[in-house]
């Protein structure tokens, strides 16, 4: 697991601060005079983005970096916001920069890799915990093996996708900065903790929210597999456009 050069990097003072970054641009940016979304689902697979403008009507804003959509349906309190790249860093600096402007709940929207066995494609994860493999998480909270969601936000999801009869499994998620160095090694005792997903963000993500005070989660449709002795990829990119698609309107829907 990655950890800061400073151990104690999340006690120090931080020399430029989200908050200071989103005053800079309420005076010199786009920001002056919009309410910010109190929520916000951070959209890492770009099927969804591209007609994203026919499904729902909405209002861009222009001042981060990716494209921030507020929704008219929910009067602008609702956000999607994706076509900003992958990895903790990424996530974790958006996440701060929502925060400083007023957002109070950010949940991550994506495709992961799959842990289990059982869990084959177009299966939803919503993971509760992640892995903390990854190195930005250690720069706001101390060392450990985990760090949790929300568990009032990954109720209240799983609550809504149960009233949809949308099956799910409810758990930890590995969270890796390098998806390209999983090793097979890690895989089985990730696998035999009863790890059920592999992301590269919600280690960050929610790490960002426990320091800052607000609810996080993730939810996953699985894609390819790592349960197996070698990687699998998925075969029907169609099942899981849809799939994501009907997720991410029950989100929008029950937010």
């Amino acid at each position: 697991m990655g950890y800061p050069i400073h151990p104690d990097k999340y006690k120090l003072s931080a020399m430029l601060t989200a908050d200071l970054m989103i005053e800079f641009r309420r005076r010199h940016g786009g920001l002056a005079g919009i309410e910010p979304p109190q929520i916000v689902i951070l959209c890492l697979y770009k099927g969804a983005m591209k007609r994203f403008w026919l499904n729902y009507r909405s209002t861009k804003v222009n001042s981060f970096l990716g494209d921030l959509y507020l929704l008219k349906k929910r009067q602008g309190k609702v956000a999607i916001m994706g076509n900003f790249g992958i990895g903790s860093p990424v996530v974790a600096n958006l996440a701060d920069e929502l925060i400083a402007w007023g957002s109070r709940k950010l949940i991550l929207f994506s495709l992961a890799g799959g842990l289990q066995p059982e869990l084959k494609p177009g299966s939803i994860v919503l993971a509760e915990r992640a892995v903390r493999d990854e190195g930005t998480s250690y720069h706001y909270l101390p060392p450990a093996k985990y760090v949790d969601a929300s568990p009032a936000l990954v109720s209240a999801i799983s609550g809504a996708l149960d009233r949809r009869g949308i099956s799910h499994k409810v758990g930890a998620t590995w969270s890796t900065d390098a998806p390209y160095r999983e090793s097979r090694e890690e895989a089985v005792q990730f696998q035999q903790e009863g790890v059920q997903a592999v992301d590269m963000e919600s280690g960050g993500l929610f790490a960002v929210g426990q320091l800052r005070g607000v609810e996080t989660a993730s939810v996953f449709v699985i894609g390819d597999s790592l349960a197996a002795p070698r990687w699998a990829a998925p075969t029907d990119m169609r099942l899981l456009h849809n799939k994501l698609k009907t997720l991410l309107k029950v989100l929008v829907d029950v937010l």
